[in-house]
């Protein structure tokens, strides 16, 4: 398995993203699906072989072509222990002449076997499917198909299906009551901020969780007899132990983004500093006693914090500076545990009360077989943002599930995003028994509740049962933040933006239609190409050079950029050095692209073994690759369009959009503060120039803006009266950033995935807001991004998160 898996993420540059293609041979009475160069993945089932073999026996000629799913099979192997588990789905292609179309239909309809649109056919072919039904004049071949640009990117099916999944899990948080008993705790006298009383209950459930008593209605074991004899009795599972389980060691604390769950876990760490010392002393002790149980591993008072990003890392410092009065932050001993110069020392680290470092450090060291941390046994071990492992099979997972503590916690405001097993890897991670196993989280809960019907009540019981016991989850209603006012600005083009659209559309939707079927990037064009083109010149207008097939590879970044924003949380992208996988949203400074021609990827760590030891935090150009192309450096101020000497947009123009957007942004300027979000960098080139021109003073953060700079602009903003304006790429406004001091939000384009528009939202409505938010986006009437609101009304109504 691990050679297959080691194939599947090779997987680049297949024709239908996320899918491996695969060869169907034969081998005596068996049909085997499998690579390329040979190597199997696995055999076709009963069924499609019996299909398969009559259609041989029958003489019919077809061809045969698979496309296995890579994420869920990569899952797959990684999780299964038995042959039963090793089951997967994929993706099987039949090619034959039309004469034996109805003969072949036949065959496999008397299989239960019936053909579905494929999602690729090889370029040339055309495609009929004898099962479905023709009524009327009404036309199914793929070909003849008019494009249309409001086609969803996943089928009504799954929409339904995600509908049904958010509605159950938001009926689940709903019916919680494990707040309701939470009396409360005062923070500890050396706590400068007063805790709100829903962080007082917070601090009382995690005390709760990592000393008890566990109260009797949230205990997950309660006592019974097993053959005459006292046991121990699962409320879940309903097995028996003779071993008792205090049920203390941590939990999952899952409150919205923005109420405040880091000063929580800082309350936390005050409270506990005696007993930390005290349970460090009880194994040095225990070693000048002579023995040598613990000797493995070096005992420690500290509380360990894994952010997700070496910039989240000084977020944490800044609310430790924050929120500890002065005193006890200048006598603790805090560790930042981050860069080429970390601290190594085990003792120097064990004797500390807080350290902080990222998933990428840990797995790093884990690479190198050097991981200082991994020898320590932590008295509390923290995960921020904590859905980062929510898949067992990445290598995140298995870096922190090394780590040993007295007590483990998720911190998460997003717990199960789109499967419960999302959460059953926090469970796992927090050492929940017998929820340790994951397999038992997917017997007793996420299988049950797939398959429906009475097992699925079932299994919701047992869900809320669990999640009441390990989780604490509230909503910022709690808070009674100042109001959110949302209104979409609906504009009209110029006569010259809707020529240029039009004639945009035409050329792009015959050539969509002349290649339906090809998803070469270098080469065909697909709907998603269709749609980019069209909702660029939505927000550049005239800016916006003609469509020409010359600038197809500028256009290459505009892409990637659309892709990612439309990935939204479960988007995720790969270093090309070391090959870990990194979230996208929110990863600007986790990782780097150097040009939009160049497709190598760099996470930081790798980002800080390639900067020149005589410039330091600085790399012009791709390490791993030649210095190809020339790299334009976007500065907040430039001139871009004279930098671009004309090849992406045009000198002079027209942007109805930009041109509204910055009316709107003059509007009582000086007494607000504003951040401007587009998912793409030109995007931000344009409004960077069109701020310059009106002599407004701005700052702009995209992925290829360092940490310190980051930091330093946000400072700035935070603090600075005459800076009034933020201009970010959406994906790095959408995670772990404090932006309150903002009290408008101007979204330019939207987005296929509205999540990601909250998300960055969200950046601005949290703890801390004190003005109401003033939340605007933009639509040109008469073209996609109509299309696109209207989806995004179904979507943010099924999430009920409805803008009006």
């Amino acid at each position: 398995m691990s050679v297959v898996d080691s194939k599947l993420a090779s997987g680049d540059g297949q024709p239908i993203p996320g899918h491996f293609q695969m060869l169907i041979t034969k081998a005596e009475d068996r049909y085997l699906v499998g690579f390329p160069d040979g190597t199997l993945l696995g055999e076709a089932n009963a069924l499609l072989e019996e299909a398969l073999e009559s259609i041989e026996k029958q003489r019919h000629r077809v061809d045969l072509e698979a496309f296995a799913p890579i994420r869920p099979i990569r899952e797959t192997i990684y999780r299964a222990t038995k042959e039963k588990e090793a089951v997967v789905r994929v993706n099987i292609n039949i090619y034959g002449p039309s004469s034996v179309t109805q003969e072949i239909g036949s065959i496999l309809s008397s299989k239960k076997i019936y053909l579905q649109r494929p999602d690729y056919i090889k370029p040339g072919m055309s495609y009929e499917n004898p099962h479905v039904l023709k009524l009327g004049n009404f036309q199914h071949s793929f070909h003849s198909q008019e494009v249309d640009l409001r086609t969803e990117q996943q089928p009504e099916s799954e929409v339904a299906k995600a509908e049904a999944f958010q509605k159950t899990i938001d009926t689940i948080y709903s019916s919680l009551t494990r707040g309701q008993t939470l009396a409360g705790l005062e923070g500890d006298d050396r706590l400068k901020t007063q805790l709100l009383t829903h962080q007082k209950q917070a601090l009382h459930f995690m005390s709760q969780r990592e000393n008890g008593p566990i109260p009797e209605k949230f205990r997950l074991w309660v006592p019974s007899e097993q053959d005459g004899r006292p046991c121990q009795r699962h409320v879940i599972t309903n097995n028996a132990s003779l071993a008792e389980y205090s049920e203390t060691g941590g939990g999952i604390l899952a409150d919205e983004m923005g109420m405040g769950k880091s000063l929580s876990i800082l309350a936390l760490i005050l409270r506990t500093l005696g007993d930390g010392h005290k349970w460090a002393s009880e194994h040095d002790t225990m070693l000048d006693n002579g023995s040598s149980h613990y000797k493995s591993r070096r005992r420690s008072r500290a509380t360990l914090v894994i952010a997700s990003s070496d910039l989240m890392i000084n977020e944490w410092f800044q609310e430790m500076k924050i929120h500890f009065e002065a005193q006890i932050w200048g006598a603790l001993r805090t560790v930042k545990y981050h860069g080429t110069n970390r601290e190594s020392n085990i003792d120097t680290l064990a004797e500390s009360d807080i350290v902080v470092t990222t998933y990428h450090t840990l797995y790093m060291d884990s690479q190198r077989g050097k991981n200082p941390l991994r020898d320590i046994e932590w008295y509390r071990l923290v995960l921020d943002e904590a859905h980062i492992i929510r898949r067992l099979s990445t290598v995140f997972y298995r870096t922190v599930a090394e780590l040993k503590a007295r007590s483990r916690w998720c911190l998460t405001g997003t717990p199960i995003q789109n499967r419960l097993e999302d959460i059953g890897s926090l469970f796992a991670f927090i050492r929940i028994i017998p929820f340790n196993n994951p397999s038992n989280f997917r017997k007793y809960i996420s299988v049950p509740f797939d398959e429906g019907g009475k097992r699925r009540d079932l299994a919701i019981e047992r869900f809320t049962r669990l999640l009441d016991s390990l989780c604490l989850r509230r909503t910022k209603d709690l808070l009674h933040l100042p109001e959110q006012h949302s209104r979409v600005r609906k504009l009209e083009f110029s006569a010259e933006e809707r020529m240029q659209y039009e004639q945009t559309k035409k050329i792009m939707l015959r050539a969509a239609k002349n290649q339906v079927g090809g998803f070469d990037q270098k080469s065909t064009l697909g709907l998603f190409q269709v749609q980019l083109q069209l909702r660029i010149l939505c927000n550049h207008g005239t800016f916006q050079q003609p469509f020409s097939w010359n600038r197809r590879k500028m256009h290459l970044l505009d892409e990637r950029e659309a892709m990612e924003a439309s990935s939204g949380r479960d988007g995720e992208v790969t270093c090309s050095a070391c090959k870990q996988t990194m979230p996208l949203l929110g990863a600007g400074s986790m990782f780097r692209r150097f040009d939009e021609h160049c497709r190598h990827v760099l996470c930081s760590e790798c980002m800080e073994e390639s900067m020149p030891e005589a410039n330091p935090g600085v790399v012009t150009n791709c390490p791993l690759c030649s210095s190809l192309w020339k790299i334009t450096s976007r500065s907040a101020n430039s001139t871009f369009l004279q930098q671009e000497d004309g090849r992406y947009f045009r000198a002079q123009g027209r942007s109805s959009k930009i041109q509204a957007l910055m009316e709107d942004v003059r509007v009582d300027i000086w007494s607000t503060k504003s951040i401007i979000f587009s998912c793409w960098t030109h995007t931000l080139d344009l409004i960077g120039s069109a701020l310059g021109q009106l002599n407004i003073t701005f700052r702009r953060i995209d992925g290829e803006c360092p940490t310190a700079k980051r930091e330093k602009i946000l400072d700035e903003f935070a603090h600075d009266p005459s800076l009034r304006v933020l201009i970010m790429t959406t994906g790095t406004g959408a995670v772990g950033l404090n932006l309150a001091t903002a009290n408008r939000v101007f979204l330019v384009e939207p987005q296929w995935n509205p999540s990601v528009e909250n998300q960055a939202i969200a950046r601005a409505l949290r703890l801390g807001q004190e003005q109401a938010v003033q939340v605007t986006r933009y639509v040109v009437n008469g073209t996609v991004e109509q299309d696109m609101r209207s989806l995004q009304d179904r979507k943010l109504k099924m999430a009920h998160m409805a803008w009006e």
